[in-house]
């Protein structure tokens, strides 16, 4: 009877770990350097990041950009552990039937408020008056990202802030 009971627990033993063995899913593969993630504060022109986010923004001409997470150093160590904070600073050229639809839809009213950008890219920010109105904020915001916008007044300029927490 013992031998029986041995051989019946060596079997249930064994089942289940083969069945536990099956949960893993293999191994975990690793993240190729095209997977992994833009440098933080590296100035970027790609629209396609842009336009995914936020679609009032219709397709620019251009753009000047950068990103990153909150709490991130330099040498991109994170200081606070858990979610990551990401953001989002752009200067995006925008079509001129875009802007004008911006200007008409959300009227903006003129701010003597300057965007205060990223050093990296305060150089390329327009001189002169910027537009600003809440309404124009929540259009460039959406559930995932909360935006804050500067619509040149003398050109095709939007100065884009955003946060997605």
């Amino acid at each position: 009877m013992t031998t029986q009971l041995q051989l019946i627990g060596t079997v249930i033993v064994f089942a289940a770990s083969l069945s536990l063995g099956g949960c893993g899913g293999g191994d975990v593969p690793m993240r190729t350097e095209a997977e992994t993630t833009v440098q933080a504060n590296q100035i970027r022109h790609d629209l396609e990041p842009l336009t995914k986010r936020f679609p009032e923004i219709g397709h620019p001409i251009s753009a000047t950009w950068m990103g990153g997470t909150v709490g991130a150093q330099s040498d991109n160590r994170v200081t606070v552990p858990g979610p990551s904070t990401y953001w989002i600073e752009a200067i995006i050229k925008l079509e001129p039937t875009t802007a004008d639809a911006l200007r008409a839809k959300y009227a903006p009213e003129a701010t003597a408020e300057t965007p205060n950008l990223n050093e990296g890219l305060r150089a390329n920010v327009p001189a002169g008056t910027f537009l600003i109105s809440d309404s124009l904020n929540k259009a460039l915001s959406n559930k995932d990202w909360r935006s804050a916008a500067h619509l040149h007044d003398g050109s095709n300029t939007l100065v884009l802030r955003s946060v997605d927490d």
